[in-house]
């Protein structure tokens, strides 16, 4: 066994103790409001907002569109919590509950699931008033797993392998002029103790044990040096290759063997075909990743055809149903750090035709070709000019999210069920790349998207 070997499988043991699912044990308590990394907070409850600007919760590949807040606390024996919040003027909303220790999904309810408050709309589903005044909902979150017919309005949380309830809300593509929020206010938490008695701010807090202990989920340097220097493969390159593809996500041990051989890649969708989300993923979407490297070309093009979306970033008063609720592409660093650069969500994207044909320029910003703007019919995505964080600036990933398709919609990275048949299952909706230069992609002038 090789030396890199060695220290991979060394590696992979103390990740895999961290990141999966134990059986919830009685932890040692923190202090109320314990928030050792100074996260910014809303409130006791709340931390964040969690966002890509900024560095400290740069992490778990955010969407640069996107906004989350978390909680984490500890239900009383016979107490309920309930969330209080309104539909935000955006795109989509959703409440997740998680296992800590790895960021895993264990329940959600989206903005849609939600029945409004007596006397309010629900703005969220198609053809609903997006500008209604009165847009109120409660949802009751319960310490424990969902039953075989979870009852309406119920996020279920149990408590993780930290004995901590861990939930997330997220706010994606704010209507334009918005705040991060969608123009609401966040959901307010209020706690109904056994004896019937409610309370709401720091005495919630102080009931529930609040705190903002959230834990970076990257892959340990040591790992992930391991990884790129994997026998057989180009450290200065791995896992990208000169043809490049992306590869849905189904579990993070089936990530990590993509930088080793592709016998052992086989072996390891053998082993663990399941479909596990990591890194406090959405339940309600599902994800493509690629390893790019500057090294095959300066300039990497993406082309495909773009699913319809409900159009709102505008404000506009109503939204027709989409083949999916949203679709956006990112640069990201690495597992090393998972840092996101920028994204850009479907309406950003300029199409083409009744295919609705895109084409995306990646590339750092200085070797960004002239004719790769809006006006040229082609959208730019910068790289992350320090590659993939540690050290590999040539290296870096793209990833693109698929969020709720529609019922008739086939073509989704949700209906992908192996690392090898993506491009068969999306067909025109999969995201081809090839690599160029600056100087051959000026050359075609100013092209029309997705030609």
């Amino acid at each position: 066994m090789t030396a890199v070997k060695k220290v991979f499988l060394a590696a992979i043991a103390l990740l895999l103790a961290g990141t999966a699912i134990a059986i919830p044990a009685r932890a040692a308590l923190v202090e109320n409001g314990y928030n050792p990394l100074d996260l910014p907070t809303a409130g006791c409850f709340w931390t964040g907002p969690f966002t890509a600007a900024n560095e400290k919760t740069n992490t778990a590949y955010p969407g640069t569109e996107i906004t989350y807040w978390g909680a984490k606390f500890r239900t009383p024996a016979g107490a309920v919590l309930r969330l209080r919040g309104q539909y935000p003027h955006a795109r989509y909303s959703s409440l997740n509950a998680y296992e800590s220790s790895g960021g895993v999904p264990t329940g959600s309810i989206s903005d849609r699931q939600i029945k409004p408050d007596r006397g309010s709309v629900n703005t969220s589903l198609p053809g609903k008033d997006r500008k209604a005044k009165k847009r109120a909902w409660t949802v009751r979150v319960l310490g424990s797993a969902a039953p075989e017919k979870p009852v309406a309005n119920t996020l279920y949380a149990q408590p993780s392998s930290e004995d901590y309830q861990d939930i997330i809300y997220r706010v994606y593509v704010a209507d334009k002029g918005r705040s991060k929020s969608g123009g609401v206010p966040i959901p307010t938490p209020e706690l109904t103790l056994e004896d019937g008695t409610v309370l709401t701010g720091k005495a919630l807090c102080a009931a529930l044990n609040s705190n903002h202990d959230y834990k970076s989920q990257s892959v340990p340097t040591v790992l992930y040096d391991a990884l790129v220097n994997w026998p057989g493969k180009d450290p200065l390159t791995n896992p990208a290759e000169a043809d490049f593809s992306f590869i849905k996500f189904f579990n993070l041990q089936l990530s990590l063997a993509r930088y080793k051989t592709q016998a052992e890649f086989d072996a390891a969708w053998e082993a663990n075909p399941n479909e596990v989300g990591t890194l406090y993923g959405n339940n309600d979407a599902r994800y493509m990743t690629g390893a790019f490297s500057t090294r095959f070309g300066k300039v990497l093009v993406i082309k495909g055809s773009m699913p319809t979306t409900p159009q709102t970033y505008r404000g506009q008063r109503r939204a027709k149903a989409g083949q999916l609720v949203e679709w956006d592409m990112c640069t990201l660093e690495s597992v090393a750090t998972t840092k996101t650069n920028k994204c850009l969500f479907d309406e950003q994207v300029p199409l083409r035709g009744k295919q609705r044909r895109y084409t995306i320029v990646v590339a750092k910003a200085g070797d960004r070709p002239k004719n790769a703007t809006r006006e040229c019919g082609v959208a730019f995505l910068p790289a992350d000019p320090d590659g993939d964080g540690v050290g590999r600036k040539d290296a870096g990933l793209l990833l693109t999210r698929n969020v709720i398709p529609a019922s008739n919609f086939k073509h989704s990275i949700q209906n992908v069920t192996t690392p090898y048949n993506a491009a068969r299952v999306m067909g025109r909706y999969y995201p081809r790349g090839t690599y160029t230069s600056k100087a051959a992609f000026q050359k075609l002038g100013c092209p029309k998207a997705g030609n």
